[in-house]
Formats: structure tokens, sequence, C-alpha cells
């Protein structure tokens, strides 16, 4: 029987070693750019139009949020709940904030679309936030009660929300609201856009999700202190 040399060997071992690394590292390179082209990073800004949509607080205030949101999304919910109360209160019924609602009805959400044209219908009657706190309290009975019968307490009757729901021009605000969120690269509700108050356009940060108070009121903090409006800000001892 032929003997190897035991150097010889050694090196073969080596030699097969270095090309199995090798492979595996061209793969993983080729693997991590694949996975980048195929999930490019996300917008961290946009610039927003919000004529036309509904709106609280004072026209004059030196920061403006646009909630992009869904009232089918559980999410949304929680933002509505835990957040947009204090937000109220310590922000936007003290002038330093105004809040800016716009339609992004999921498609997967089989009441989303037809719960954002009843509260359309219910800004017409100037009582759409009335119909906004309705919705989302009773998003649980979307399916049990409908969204008609919801929206009916807050001012809306079925013959208007009828009438509304063939409404080109209701159904055309939706649609741009939509439109905006995916020129935008906003897919995920809720997300906001938060920037100093400059018409009609605003251009600011996204943020995506119903993040922690803590965090929401962070944000302002900054956006007010860098709109040279800090005079404006409160005391964060009042912020409880």
């Amino acid at each position: 029987m032929r003997r190897w040399p035991w150097p010889w060997i050694a090196a073969g071992v080596s030699l097969g070693c270095a090309i199995t690394l090798g492979v595996q590292f061209t793969a993983n390179r080729l693997s991590t750019a694949n996975t980048s082209a195929q999930a490019p990073e996300k917008p961290t800004t946009a610039t927003i139009s919000i004529k036309g949509d509904p709106e609280m607080g004072s026209p004059s205030a030196p920061v403006t949020i646009v909630e992009f949101s869904d009232f089918e999304c559980p999410y949304c919910k929680r933002f509505h709940e835990e957040t947009l109360p204090r937000l109220k209160k310590y922000y936007i019924d003290k002038g330093l904030v105004r809040f800016i609602h716009k339609d992004l009805p999921l498609p997967f959400h089989k009441n989303a679309y037809l719960a954002a044209t009843a509260a359309r219908c219910a800004q017409e009657d100037g009582k759409y936030w009335e119909a906004y706190q309705a919705l989302f309290n009773q998003q649980n009975c979307l399916n049990c009660k409908g969204v008609s019968s919801i929206t009916s307490k807050a001012g809306v009757s079925q013959p208007k929300l009828d009438q509304c729901s063939k409404n080109r021009q209701i159904a055309q605000a939706i649609n741009i609201n939509t439109s905006e969120a995916n020129l935008n690269g906003i897919r995920a509700t809720p997300t906001f856009i938060i920037g100093p108050s400059t018409g009609e356009l605003i251009a600011g940060r996204i943020i995506e999700g119903a993040i922690p108070w803590e965090d929401f009121e962070r944000a302002l903090q900054k956006i007010l202190t860098t709109s040279n409006k800090s005079e404006l800000m409160i005391e964060r001892s009042g912020n409880r």
C-alpha cells in the first residue's frame, strides 16, 4: 500500500479548508447583498400636505403632528387611549401642537375604509373628532355593531352615511391620503410626522408605531427647542 507523507496530507487538508471557507465567505457576502437589495432602509423624514384634513388645536401652534391611522388597527387604538389624551392635555390644549389626522385604511381591515368614510361624513357636520373617538372606543364592535351604528351616536345618520359612501370627494380625500403615505414609504399604522408648523406643507421626522408616551414627548420637546419656540415649552414636571 502506498503511503502519503504527512506533510502532503496536512497541506491538502489546509487547502481544502481554505477553499471551503472562501466559498462560505463569498456566499455570505452575496446573501447580505441580496438582503440589502430586497429591504431598503425606511425613510426617516417626510413632507406632507395637510390641506383639507381634519385638525385639532390652534393653527398657530409651533409644532404639527400628522397621524396616518386606521380605525381598525389595534395599535392606533392604543395611541388613542394611552397617548392622545396626554398629548391633548399638555400640548394641544395649551396651543403648542396642532394635530392632523390622515386616513391609511389597510386592505386587510375590512371595516377600515368604511370607518374612514363615516368619519369624513361627520367632518362635514363639524363632528369629526366625535366620530373619531367613537370609532376607536368601540373598535372591538365594528363587526358586531357596524360602523353606521357606532357613528350614528356621534351625529352621523344612516341616510347621511349612505349618501357619503357614494361621495367621490370623500373617496378622493381618503385615496389621496393613502397615495401620500405610499409616496413617502409609509406602510404601517399608526405612523406620525412631527415637524415645525409651516403652512399647508409639513416637513418632519417619521415616527412609526404606538411608542411610549415618554418617547413621544421627547420628540416633541426636541422640535419645540429647535424651532426656536422654547419659551412656549411647559415645565417637564407638569407632563405626568
